[in-house]
């Protein structure tokens, strides 16, 4: 009925098709900005292996796992069957054939994610030993629900009126020579408590310089990623389009982030866009979401299979 290969440059599109088949509901839509968790487009474009298994009777592909390295010897995957090939023992299939593939390359975790609402698929990932970890709840606004909130317009104000004044990344490129070091700073700082579903017990990987610049090169309307400052210091930013809301450690439990989140709202109002759906493990920015009137649709399970007790 269905035949496994490895995965060749005929099947690029495949993920997107086969994902688009499982969650009908991960439209794009042009006004508002969207990441959505478990949508099984993770993989970098370097990985470990990767998988496409064919119908049998005609050139079509039924389903696709791709195995990579996160951090050293931890690994993560993507797994997806399309929905009416689901239950015929596909999944497991390619599930065994990336076990297997981590195993030979020395693997001593492996990281699953599925979103909450799938039952069957979490059953079928719990059954095989992974444990949960953490999970990345998805938060959806839509603007004509939420109406013009007076609170929003004011937001920046209300910083400013703090003495923090707020700028953008376009603007910080014409004026400020140094912005780069300063962002990077605000960023390496920033990532201190972020929730990590498999920490490594030597700390967290750094992000290089060179990797942040390189980030903030793909943001979209520059002059809409805004960063907050006292004096010369960046001390948080919010973007709806890349990297999310962050603020220094220094200055949490402040209502920075709400106020900066609330004036980029007002922002994307003014631009026309029409809502946003992004997401968060980070219970502090959760809070922030519902006081904004986010609503929650489900979250994202990552669960952790340990390999290296196993022989």
């Amino acid at each position: 009925m269905y035949s496994l290969r490895g995965w060749t440059d005929r099947d690029a599109g495949v993920s997107r098709e086969i994902s688009q088949a499982i969650y009908p509901e991960y439209q794009e839509e042009p006004n508002h900005p969207t990441w959505f968790p478990a949508q099984q487009l993770g993989a970098p474009r370097e990985v470990s292996s990767r998988y496409v298994v064919m119908a049998s009777n005609k050139d079509r592909r039924l389903a696709y796992a791709t195995l990579w390295e996160l951090r050293p010897r931890r690994y993560r995957f993507d797994l997806a069957v399309r929905p009416e090939w689901q239950r015929q023992g596909i999944a497991t299939q390619l599930l065994s054939r990336l076990i297997s593939d981590a195993r030979q390359l020395g693997a001593t975790g492996l990281q699953a994610r599925v979103r909450d609402d799938k039952l069957e698929a979490l059953e079928f990932i719990r059954r095989r030993g992974f444990q949960e970890s953490h999970r990345m709840g998805a938060y959806r606004i839509d603007f004509t629900d939420a109406g013009e909130s007076h609170e929003f317009a004011e937001a920046f104000t209300r910083l400013r009126d703090r003495g923090i004044k707020i700028t953008n990344l376009a603007a910080v490129r014409e004026r400020d020579s140094h912005h780069m070091a300063r962002f990077y700073k605000l960023y390496s700082a920033a990532r201190e408590g972020w929730p990590d579903p498999d920490p490594d017990p030597a700390g967290p990987l750094t992000v290089s310089l060179a990797r942040l610049e390189s980030w903030l090169d793909e943001v979209q309307l520059p002059e809409a990623f805004f960063i907050a400052r006292q004096a010369r210091r960046y001390i948080a930013f919010t973007s709806f389009f890349a990297l999310g809301t962050a603020v220094h450690p220094e200055y949490r439990g402040q209502g920075i982030a709400t106020l900066l989140k609330a004036g980029s709202i007002a922002d994307a109002q003014s631009r026309g866009f029409q809502g946003q759906t992004t997401s968060t493990a980070s219970p502090a920015m959760q809070s922030v979401f519902t006081k904004l009137g986010y609503k929650r649709l489900w979250s994202e399970i990552r669960l952790i299979r340990e390999l290296r007790d196993e022989t």
